[in-house]
């Protein structure tokens, strides 16, 4: 699997988790765990954190946050697009 390293503000990583919580538990809870996992080990409460997901876990999360309401996940979607886009210039 192929590792990704995603750069979310607390604030993103909260909506990220709300749009997991919505699916089906055995689905998501081994990501949840990661994903809580490494911000819990971050040090700065406002700072922006990188998270290490791999390509399936990246399709969750975005098929996650597709179920929720534009106007809350849009920026985040544009964020994490970007992002990627950058890693396939790199």
């Amino acid at each position: 699997m192929s590792a990704l390293t995603l750069s979310l503000r607390p604030d993103q990583g909260a909506l990220v988790i709300e749009a997991l919580a919505e699916l089906p538990f055995k689905t998501v809870f081994d990501l949840i765990g990661r994903l809580n996992r490494q911000a819990n080990a971050a040090c700065a409460a406002d700072a922006a954190h990188a998270y290490t997901v791999g390509v399936p876990d990246l399709q969750l999360i975005v098929g996650a946050l597709r179920l929720l309401p534009y106007h809350r996940v849009h920026l985040l979607m544009d964020a994490l697009e970007e992002q990627v886009a950058g890693m396939g210039e790199a």
